[in-house]
């Protein structure tokens, strides 16, 4: 077992230990984590990337952890936390059309929207209420109906597993539905530029009010729950197989298919993870059963058993 305390001396930002997962996760499940660290800069980082070569250590990349199920077993190894830290937002250029900013990978994506939406700057519209940092975002190249954070992005700058920095654009980023194929589980985002078109406040707001009053009427946003839980396949949504499946308001102890959104799983109060886990594998057992199509999971799960 590696001495976690080394991790302690050698970076500034915050180590923690024996963290409950449930506490870090917005489906609020999950054992817990050895050792989480909140890097100050990217000097911790490359320290911790270093130690962690040095110990043979896999760690876990999270940002608020919104699209993550930790499992009851907890986390043994190492997890880096970017939420609540490299959160700047700065503007890199512009002109009579266009504003690019560089924002850090632990901004929340929601604050990021009101950044815009204060500033007048269109691009971000389609993102609003989706929860989470912006890091996580990019990784999951998160977005709705309306669009995907891949359509404003210019580049994205992260730190490899083996401590090298890269910045790559878009296109050799390799975004894709609801993936980035250029980062792996151990990839550390630390900033993305986003081109935004200039625009009028107000028009930037009422898009940004649509988007939410659209999110309020069809998802369970009073229940803790990971937001979607499996992609939508390519000809149909992935709520609808849930419900002609009949998995709509299937309930395994406190974790239950939302009735609002089948593609939902929410904790309705003292969930473990093994309900969700118990529900997203009925889930996708009855759909297959039904009509052959495979779900293919949207969250990521994580943890020991």
């Amino acid at each position: 077992m590696p001495d976690f305390n080394e991790v302690k001396s050698i970076v500034k930002g915050d180590v923690l230990f024996d963290v409950p997962m449930k506490e870090y996760t917005s489906m609020q499940v999950g054992g817990l984590c050895a050792c989480m660290v909140t890097p100050r800069d990217e000097d911790d980082i490359f320290k911790f990337i270093d130690w962690a070569k040095r110990n043979e250590q896999r760690y876990f990349v999270i940002g608020s952890g919104t699209n993550l199920i930790v499992r009851d077993g907890g986390i043994k190894n190492p997890v880096l936390r970017m939420k609540g830290t490299f959160d700047s937002v700065e503007v890199v250029s512009e002109d009579e059309s266009v504003l690019r900013i560089r924002a850090g990978a632990g901004k929340p994506l929601a604050e990021l929207v009101k950044y815009c939406e204060e500033n007048g700057l269109s691009g971000m519209e389609p993102l609003a209420g989706i929860p989470g940092t912006t890091g996580g975002a990019i990784v999951m190249n998160a977005g709705t109906g309306h669009g995907t954070l891949s359509d404003i992005v210019e580049t994205v700058t992260f730190i490899e597993r083996t401590g090298k920095t890269r910045t790559l654009n878009k296109k050799a980023m390799g975004f894709g539905y609801r993936t980035c194929k250029e980062l792996s589980s151990s990839s550390i985002v630390v900033s993305a530029v986003f081109n935004l078109r200039k625009s009028d406040k107000a028009a930037v707001s009422k898009k940004i009010a649509a988007v939410l009053k659209e999110k309020t009427q069809s998802q369970p946003l009073n229940y803790p729950s990971s937001g979607s839980i499996f992609k939508n396949p390519s000809r149909i949504k992935a709520w609808k197989l849930l419900d002609e499946a009949g998995m709509r308001g299937v309930r395994v102890r406190g974790a239950k298919y939302s009735e609002l959104h089948t593609n939902f799983i929410v904790n309705t109060g003292n969930a473990r993870a093994e309900d969700v886990l118990t529900l997203i594998d009925a889930g996708i057992e009855k759909v297959k059963e039904k009509t052959k199509v495979k779900l293919e999971l949207e969250v990521v799960i994580i943890g020991e058993q």
